[in-house]
This record gives C-alpha cells, sequence and structure tokens, in this order.
C-alpha cells in the first residue's frame, strides 16, 4: 500500500466529472484549487464534482484551498495577444490597469516600483524573460531586456533578492479563503508566506468565519521564508516546498539542499510536508516521464515527504490521469526500495508521543496488519504518522471534515466512524466498518490507540492488541 500522498491540481483539463473521477480512481488524495485562476462559480462546481466523484469511489478527499497570494503578474494586453520583447530592446512597466503593449507593461501591484532599483534582475513568466533595471521613478519601472521571449497576460513577475513589503495574506486571500470555507475545503495553503505573523492573520480570518481548526499550508517560495522556518512550522500545519518560485528567488542549485533541509525540520516537528512544482513536468506533452523526473520524485520518496503534488501537469496537461497513473507507480516503487524512515528525535516529555511510540512498537513486535487510530481530532493519527511505522495507519474519523483533512498524512487511511458511547463500542464499529470494506480480514491482528494529554479522563488514552472479530482482545489495556 502507497503511503506518500498525491496531490493533484484540478483546472481546465482536468475538471470534468469523468477526469475528475478518474483521478481519485488513480489515486489522487488530495485535490488542489489554484485560486489564482478560475472564477468561484467554477470552484464551487469543482468542490461539488470532487465530493460526489469520492463518495461513487468510496474514498475520502481532501479539497486544498490554494490563495493567490501577493504574487505580481503583468496586465492586459491589446486583445488579449502575446507581445515578443527583443533582447536589448527597453521597455517601461508602470503601475496601473491599463492596455500594455510590447513597448509597456501594466503592473497593478504599487510596490514594484517602490522597491526595485538600478541593477536589480526582474524575471517574467516563471524565469522564462529576463529584464535588468535600468531606473524607477516609484511608479515606473524602465528595464533593458536581457533575456527575450514571448510574453501573454497575467503573467508572473519575480524580483530575485528584493524585499517586497506586501504580507502573504491579501485582502483578495481574506475574502477567498471565506468564500473557501463556505465550499467545506478541507485544507488552505497560504502563498508567499514571509513570516508567522501571515500564518496566524489567516488563522484569524479563519476563525472569524467559524474553522477556528483549519489546517494552513504554508507554501515555501522566498528567501525570507527560509530565514523564519521555525517558526513558521511552528505556526503551521504543513508546509510546500514550492521549488519553482524558490528557484527564481535563489539559485537553482540551493534548492535541493532547501528541500531536503525544509522536510527535516518539518518533520521533527510532525509537519506533513508536500514537494511541489516541475515534478513530471515533461508530461504535459509526453506520455513518459523523462529519468531525471523519476529519479526527483524517487529523492523525495527517500527524504519521507508526505506528499507530492502535480500542479500544470494536470490541471493543463494533455494527460491528466496517466500523469498521476505514473506518479502511483514510481512511488510504490521508490518506497519499495527505500529504507524504512526513522522516527524524528524529539526532546522532552509528550505523554500522547510516548504511547503512539507504544503502539509502533508493539504492531512492529506483534507483527499485526495495521494500526487503528481512534480519534476526534486527528492528533492520535498525525503523530503516527508522523512515527513512520511499518504498519499501516487507519485513522477512525467522527467526521468527515476531520477524515478529509487527514488524507494528506503519509501512510493514513482515514475512514468515518460515528463515535460510541465507549471505547469498546468505538471499537466494534471499526472492526465491522475495516472487514466490510475489504481493508481487513477477520481475525487480523490489529493494533488500537488513543491519545491524549488529559491522564485523568477514563478511556482518553488506551492501548490495545486483538483479534478482529474477537470480542475479548488479545492483549492487555493502559
Amino acid at each position: 500500500m502507497r503511503q506518500t500522498k498525491i496531490v493533484a491540481t484540478l483546472g481546465p483539463a482536468s475538471r470534468q466529472p469523468d477526469t475528475v473521477q478518474a483521478l481519485l480512481e488513480a489515486g489522487t488524495e488530495v485535490v488542489r484549487l489554484n485560486f489564482s485562476h478560475g472564477t468561484r462559480d467554477g470552484h464551487a462546481e469543482t468542490v461539488e464534482t470532487v465530493r460526489a466523484a469520492a463518495q461513487r469511489a468510496g474514498r475520502v478527499v481532501a479539497v486544498m484551498q490554494d490563495l493567490p497570494g501577493p504574487k505580481i503578474r503583468t496586465g492586459r494586453l491589446a486583445d488579449g495577444r502575446s507581445v515578443t520583447l527583443a533582447r536589448d530592446q527597453t521597455i517601461r512597466i508602470a503601475t496601473g490597469d491599463f492596455v500594455g503593449d510590447v513597448d509597456r507593461l501594466s503592473v497593478v501591484y504599487a510596490g514594484l516600483a517602490a522597491s526595485v532599483g538600478a541593477g536589480d534582475r526582474l524575471l517574467l513568466d516563471d524565469g522564462r524573460i529576463e529584464l535588468e533595471v535600468r531606473g524607477s521613478d516609484g511608479t515606473e519601472v524602465t528595464a533593458q531586456v536581457v533575456a527575450g521571449g514571448t510574453l501573454g497576460e497575467h503573467k508572473g513577475i519575480t524580483a530575485p533578492g528584493v524585499a517586497l513589503p506586501d504580507s502573504g495574506l491579501t485582502a483578495r486571500d481574506v475574502e477567498d479563503l471565506a468564500f473557501g470555507l463556505e465550499l467545506g475545503v478541507d485544507l488552505v495553503a497560504v502563498s508567499f508566506v514571509q513570516s508567522a505573523t501571515d500564518l496566524q492573520r489567516a488563522r484569524e480570518a479563519a476563525r472569524q468565519a467559524g474553522r477556528p481548526a483549519l489546517s494552513l499550508i504554508a507554501k515555501i517560495e522566498r528567501p525570507q521564508a527560509v530565514d523564519e522556518i521555525d517558526a513558521i512550522l511552528d505556526a503551521s500545519d504543513g508546509v510546500m516546498v514550492a521549488r519553482g518560485d524558490l528557484g527564481l528567488e535563489l539559485p537553482l542549485e540551493q534548492v535541493p539542499g532547501l528541500q531536503k533541509a525544509i522536510t527535516r525540520a518539518a518533520r521533527a516537528r510532525g509537519v506533513p510536508v508536500i514537494v511541489a512544482t516541475q515534478v513530471l513536468e515533461s508530461m504535459r506533452s509526453e506520455l513518459r516521464p523523462t529519468r531525471a523526473e523519476v529519479g526527483d520524485v524517487a529523492t523525495a520518496v527517500d527524504q519521507s515527504v508526505d506528499a507530492i503534488m502535480l500542479a500544470g501537469e494536470t490541471a493543463i496537461g494533455d494527460h491528466p490521469v496517466r500523469c498521476v497513473e505514473t506518479l502511483d507507480t514510481i512511488l510504490r516503487e521508490a518506497e519499495s526500495s527505500s529504507p524504512a524512515p526513522a522516527p524524528p528525535r524529539i526532546s522532552g516529555r509528550a505523554y500522547d508521543r510516548a504511547l503512539c511510540e507504544a503502539a509502533v512498537t508493539l504492531a512492529a513486535r506483534s507483527g499485526a496488519e495495521a494500526i487503528v487510530a481512534v480519534t476526534r481530532g486527528g492528533r492520535t493519527a498525525r503523530l503516527l504518522s508522523m512515527l513512520r511505522p511499518g504498519s499501516t495507519v487507519y485513522a477512525a474519523a467522527p467526521s468527515e471534515a476531520v477524515a478529509n483533512a487527514l488524507a494528506l498524512n503519509w501512510g493514513v487511511r482515514p475512514i468515518v466512524v460515528t463515535p460510541g458511547e465507549n471505547i469498546d463500542a468505538d471499537r466494534l464499529a471499526v472492526e465491522r466498518r475495516l472487514v466490510a470494506s475489504g481493508a481487513l480480514a477477520a481475525g487480523a491482528a490489529v493494533v488500537f490507540v488513543r491519545v491524549s494529554t488529559q491522564l485523568s479522563h477514563v478511556d482518553a488514552n488506551f492501548l490495545a492488541l486483538r483479534r478482529v472479530g474477537d470480542a475479548h482482545g488479545s492483549g492487555s489495556e493502559g
């Protein structure tokens, strides 16, 4: 059973009901809605499509909303047609919402002209076009084209090494977040995070919208975020290593090392890690990935990331379902040949972690087929995922919302089970569900665990080894 999760971005190539169904059946656990593109009506329709497809497939699937953030983009062009920028030509970039042309581009973001100066580099359209700033009067930038190319509307602008004044959460983000929560999204990715304050603002916005426990994913895209990574990890529920923007802001050769360091730091805190950008880029048009892309995925597995994300491959590519099928195959093979990941070392007292460690040890030494985390808010399952056990982890969650949020975590298979009057009732309900679904056979050895920091509460903490269908169990509780 594959442990590393797959995140697939939905877009024009993949939001049709039949394609969404095929993506889920191919192994997608999390679908991403990129709010930098599309319309609210379109996103609402897509969420309905995903929920219906998940129900038909009998799968738990999370919906992740990806907020636009303060990404700088070029404005409109005459008749919507692309322009060709020639090397050494002079180009002006002015603040305003006007129709640009080959000599003068518009940008709505007012902070660009105020932040850059002579000698700064500007990268357009994910680095395909490079400009060198000659000067700025605070509202208009004059630059020379260093590397030319064809430029369309609404393409990204990156200013490597330039500190921009905006935070990672814009007014539009707050509005989009409220709308996403109305749709019932399970995870929200905050773009261009620069500090823990950005996440605190997002959490306050979620609280005001009635979702204080919303899972927030911090996208690491800027050098400022790398510098503040420890505080950001402490304030987030997950991180995304967005290698595309990192590779524009920093030297490309630094990105692999940063991915490794961020993953190690996140794992030490039990924070899920998503690796994203150009994972199977060649498969936007080709039927097979390159050997380098396969090796890239295998490296991420060796680092024990929680999930791999497909972006343009599934959103606008020619073969969205085949991309997921291919990634699923690569992940399974990589996991089968990769050494078992070691659990992170954490100092200090942690009763809940200690009980989960005991559950993992008990499962390994007894040969149990699975560990079942009976959880109310997801903490037990997340702790087990952090420990990277050799046994499959089933998370018995009390609601679809809790189950969906766990779909991102490494090795966790969420199921929805209505809580019983006591722990015995919970266990019986879980056993019946797993046997009925074919996940476990009657007589299988299973470790049941639930943890809480409330040591005095009855049934708050328990650990048991039992055979499915055995009314008395095969071990002791404690």
